[in-house]
């Protein structure tokens, strides 16, 4: 049987971008990120609930079709909100994007679909 300690921790949620600056002041904006580390091309950073999240640019030492396959991609996460509508203005204000109104789910949750450019 599992014990809590055997268990698998989930790693990062890792972020390709064309431009880690402009990433940066993004995901500090819109998700509160905390900074941990940087290095030439990475940042290490956690959100306000300990989640840690990697942003990682475009550089010569990447794979072959590296930008194509993690620029811009789709990243199917979920996050809460205690208000989605200032959440929304906020992401919009710092150059992100709302791809669907927000919709009414189960157990009186909210959901919307968003991004940022693919910088």
């Amino acid at each position: 049987m599992n014990t809590c300690n055997n268990f698998p921790k989930l790693g990062p949620i890792i972020i390709g971008t064309a431009d880690i600056e402009r990433a940066k002041k993004f995901y500090i904006a819109v998700f509160g990120l905390i900074i941990e580390r940087e290095d030439l091309h990475y940042v290490s950073a956690r959100g306000k609930d300990g989640t840690h999240i990697e942003l990682e640019e475009d550089s010569a030492d990447r794979f072959p079709n590296w930008k194509e396959r993690n620029i811009g991609t789709y990243k199917n996460s979920e996050f809460f909100v205690s208000d989605i509508n200032l959440f929304l203005k906020t992401l919009v204000k710092n150059g992100g994007s709302n791809n669907q109104q927000s919709c009414n789910k189960t157990l009186g949750r909210h959901g919307s679909r968003i991004c940022r450019s693919r910088w």
